[in-house]
């Protein structure tokens, strides 16, 4: 599905953008406009025009507020968590714009939720020698333990973001309580304090888990795990060592990171695995030079990751894969794939779901429902509404 951009990294990311429209996240005219305003592949233009539009929006948010005019200020603020996101994505990590752009999407998402009818806590989740930030959020008028969505992001996905994507506003209306968090290579402790991804994430997981617990509205005996994108991994992978897990959505597909980035070119996986390191590196700076989304995959998987070259990343990739432990995986999972999946073939669904060791439910959208791109980002609505109606049978 093409939106605007040649490219694909800019299309897949404006449709993105777009997707938020589901949930109150931005509106189609915002999005559209600035798009044009941006050249194919420049990555300084498009940081440019969605602050730019992020800044408009949220000075109609103020001018809403001073109006006393909250409803409107929460829409606007939504949008501009958005848009500043957008504007984020493609810097650098060490770009200087990069932290104050992310402490403004963090900023105008958290003052839209204090215009909200919705109870909101924000978590800190003793982790280590640190905390993880999260949110908990719970239906109004409703009193008594719920049965609780834990989402959690993946490569590059905002613990803010995980609002839309996860669809919250629905499952808050079915009467689930909602945690939002972001783990190690996520959001903030990845901002911050520098903590790099890592393979067990039941280590993460187990630590909200616990603080869940002791939550009052929060029913410990009905906990499932949404994890989107590669918290399609991590979700999966965390169920397998926790059986306080009742239900797991891998959101999409994730189960072996290795064999997703080689699916294409098999051959070309396994020669350079037994190349030395500098013919690895040679080869991805030539790929990067080319590419504005192999540039982005490349400097971000180095900073999620916590590597320094291409040679050393493959190595780490290697070990994000659920092969020899999904069969722990006991509990019922939903597993969602797109037939247009551009990170993750759809082939490797149904092999992941071959591997689970409870009850597995496949759903692969189709590209005629427009909801075949990776997390159904054409047609968020109906892949929440899938993953709700199922959690309603689980929960």
């Amino acid at each position: 599905m093409r939106v605007h951009f040649e490219g694909r990294a800019f299309d897949y990311q404006t449709l993105r953008a777009l997707s938020a429209t589901t949930f109150g996240g931005a509106e189609p005219g915002e999005v559209l406009v600035t798009a044009e305003r941006i050249p194919e592949g420049d990555t300084e233009a498009w940081h440019r025009e969605w602050g730019q539009t992020a800044r408009r929006v949220e000075e109609a948010a103020a001018t809403a507020r001073e109006g006393n005019h909250g409803r409107t200020a929460r829409s606007a603020l939504l949008r501009a968590h958005t848009y500043y996101r957008t504007a984020e994505f493609f810097l650098a990590p060490d770009d200087p714009r990069r932290l104050p752009t992310y402490e403004r999407s963090r900023e105008a998402f958290r003052a839209a939720l204090d215009l909200s009818d919705v109870a909101v806590r924000t978590l800190q989740v003793p982790y280590e020698d640190t905390t993880l930030p999260g949110y908990l959020l719970t239906p109004p008028g409703r009193d008594g333990p719920r049965p609780t969505v834990v989402c959690l992001g993946g490569f590059d996905s905002l613990g803010e973001e995980l609002y839309f994507l996860c669809g919250v506003p629905e499952a808050l209306a079915r009467g689930y309580a909602v945690c939002l968090f972001e783990g190690p290579g996520q959001g903030a402790p990845l901002r911050y304090e520098g903590l790099t991804a890592r393979p067990d994430w039941e280590y993460v997981v187990g630590p909200v888990l616990d603080v869940l617990d002791v939550e009052d509205g929060v029913d410990s005996e009905r906990l499932a795990l949404l994890g989107v994108s590669f918290g399609g991994y991590y979700a999966p992978r965390a169920a397998a060592f926790d059986d306080r897990i009742a239900a797991c959505v891998a959101f999409d597909h994730m189960h072996d990171l290795w064999g997703a980035s080689a699916f294409e070119t098999p051959w070309l996986a396994r020669a350079l695995l037994s190349v030395p390191d500098a013919v690895v590196n040679a080869f991805a700076g030539l790929a990067t030079r080319s590419s504005v989304e192999a540039r982005w995959l490349m400097t971000n998987s180095r900073w999620v990751f916590g590597v320094d070259s291409a040679a050393e990343l493959q190595r780490v990739l290697r070990e994000y894969s659920l092969v020899d432990v999904a069969g722990a995986v006991t509990c019922p999972t939903l597993v969602l794939a797109g037939e247009d999946d551009h990170f993750v073939p759809v082939g490797m669904a149904r092999e992941f779901a071959d591997l689970l060791g409870g009850p597995t439910t496949v759903r692969v959208f189709e590209t005629e429902e427009g909801a075949g791109e990776h997390c159904q980002v054409g047609n968020l609505r109906l892949a929440v509404d899938t993953i709700y109606d199922w959690l309603d049978g689980m929960l």
